[in-house]
């Protein structure tokens, strides 16, 4: 991946994060289906990824396509993501991908929900590579998406909460050339990257009261500008105070670290 496509992520993600406090699930339906439509359409693709190309040319084309199909704020979004600097279509294309996924994933946790999303994904994956003509099935030329994804929606009918349904559709949407299976497992990455950096492990010497829970929960989703899952974890050895990891960064203001601490410069 090229400098400029990995800063024009890091960006449309900071940019996106605000978004998803308190989104639905159609948010970021609508996010994954701007992509598959740019996916589609070299004409779009080579007007929202050309980098000298007007706010004003690429802000007319984005409403005249979605204008009236998607909510402001994904409009605006849109918007957000051709104005940044993409090394290729192909890579604004998957650029709008990994959002989307990266979208399901963020509101999954937001419902406690990204562990049942993880498992889904997956299950999906060993039930296309242990069957043969499924694969055929979802790799052939003389099978047209529509008829893919009604296959897809047939296959796990009921079985799959709305996330993973949704990933499941848009993964078929993407496979072209590329094998399905291979296809979900990058989604399955997606999720997993997203949830490593959307929960935070708490330890504390004893419970919080659900106030305590709340109000810890409100100051780090300031400071990390989106919402996180709170483990938590006794250990009475901390003493008291509490201790935060999310995602390798900790912050430990334990009673036990901070007698560490004065140790130390008593030393």
């Amino acid at each position: 991946m090229a400098s400029s496509t990995r800063q024009a992520l890091v960006a449309a993600k900071a940019a996106l994060n605000p978004l998803l406090n308190g989104a639905q699930i159609a948010f970021a339906e609508e996010v994954l289906s701007i992509g598959a439509a740019v996916s589609s359409s070299m004409q779009l693709r080579n007007i929202l990824s050309d980098p000298s190309g007007e706010e004003k040319a690429k802000l007319g084309a984005l409403t005249a396509v979605f204008g009236k199909r998607v909510s402001k704020d994904a409009l605006a979004f849109a918007q957000t993501v051709s104005g940044l600097r993409w090394s290729k279509g192909s890579d604004l294309v998957r650029g709008f991908e990994e959002l989307g996924v990266y979208a399901v994933a963020t509101i999954a946790a937001s419902n406690s929900k990204l562990s049942t999303l993880e498992e889904e994904l997956f299950s999906i994956q060993q039930v296309i590579d242990s069957d043969h003509e499924l694969q055929q099935a979802f790799t052939s030329r003389q099978v047209d998406l529509d008829a893919k994804v009604l296959l897809m929606e047939s296959l796990f009918k009921g079985k799959l909460g709305a996330e993973a349904s949704l990933l499941a559709k848009y993964a078929v949407m993407a496979s072209g050339a590329h094998k399905l299976s291979t296809v979900l497992e990058k989604f399955g990455k997606i999720v997993s990257e997203a949830a490593s950096r959307l929960v935070a492990t708490v330890t504390v010497a004893q419970p919080l009261s659900d106030a305590q829970l709340a109000k810890l929960e409100q100051l780090l989703t300031k400071q990390y500008g989106q919402n996180l899952n709170l483990n938590v974890e006794i250990d009475s050895n901390i003493i008291g105070g509490v201790k935060v990891q999310v995602s390798g960064e900790i912050i430990d203001g334990s009673v036990a670290s901070r007698l560490n601490q004065a140790k130390l410069q008593l030393a």
